[in-house]
């Protein structure tokens, strides 16, 4: 997990009460991984370690809602989709908490969103002990998932895919030291990340949607190339449309390739 202050110091003591043993460790994205350490050395040096396919972003009320409205929302949610690990989990805290900034309906709407758009699996706490609760619940039950089966490496460069059924063995985890470095690379400024925040400032494209828009034109020149040769207004409104985005490969839809064909390919300022 991520060094601790101030409320995750009062957390990290709520963990230790429930007996859950824990590192604190930088991390380039997420709050909460686990990591299975193997029990004897493999030779000369430490003991290697794997990432378990979960992740878990905490957010409090008020910090979703501030997060929202200065744009980290999306980008964070892009971040944790491209880390390599399969099980996202976006953990709301002190949900139904008054805000300042935004009504509690929106704030509900981006937690689905991020559910149903995003395919996150979203936890709603009430507090720091029902958080805390929750990740001592869900260490047990990984424990029990990934305890008696065989673990090996993958490699960075493989796309994780869906989760893998239980019982597959082995199963093909992603090393503590790729995953935080993939993870450190997706937070530099590249042209390709700023490609991606540029994308999800448009209304209706969703971190998923932009994954599946850079895994075809990764840079914003290889999408005016592919724009250049279209040979009419048409064909340019219709490059985007079949794309296919999330675990239900459904298209992008004519309605945003069209949006993002007037962005890409007018002149000037849009009228």
């Amino acid at each position: 997990m991520r060094p601790a202050g101030g409320r995750k110091q009062a957390l990290l003591e709520a963990l230790v009460r429930g007996a859950v043993p824990y590192d604190v460790r930088k991390l380039h994205v997420a709050d909460f991984v686990w990591v299975a350490r193997e029990r004897q050395p493999h030779g000369v040096g430490p003991l290697r370690e794997l990432v378990l396919d979960y992740a878990v972003e905490r957010k409090r009320m008020a910090d979703l809602c501030s997060s929202i409205m200065d744009g980290r929302f999306r980008e964070q949610k892009f971040r944790l989709r491209r880390c390599g690990l399969r099980c996202p989990i976006y953990l709301v805290e002190e949900a139904g908490a008054a805000t300042q900034c935004l009504p509690e309906s929106s704030l509900r709407q981006a937690a689905v969103s991020t559910q149903v758009v995003d395919g996150f699996f979203v936890k709603y706490t009430q507090d720091l002990r029902e958080t805390a609760a929750y990740l001592t619940l869900l260490t047990r039950h990984l424990a029990r998932l990934y305890g008696p089966k065989t673990l090996v490496s993958r490699r960075e460069e493989a796309a994780p895919g869906p989760p893998p059924p239980p019982l597959t063995d082995p199963i093909a985890l992603l090393p503590f030291t790729s995953f935080n470095q993939m993870a450190a690379k997706n937070q530099a400024q590249t042209v390709q990340g700023v490609f991606a925040r540029q994308l999800m400032q448009i209304s209706g494209v969703s971190g998923e949607r932009a994954a599946a828009i850079l895994q075809r034109y990764p840079t914003p020149t290889s999408l005016r190339e592919a724009y250049a040769t279209c040979p009419d207004t048409r064909s340019r409104e219709q490059l985007l449309s079949g794309i296919k985005c999330g675990k239900l490969k459904r298209n992008l839809g004519p309605a945003l390739s069209r949006t993002l064909s007037q962005l890409y390919c007018t002149p000037g300022p849009l009228p």
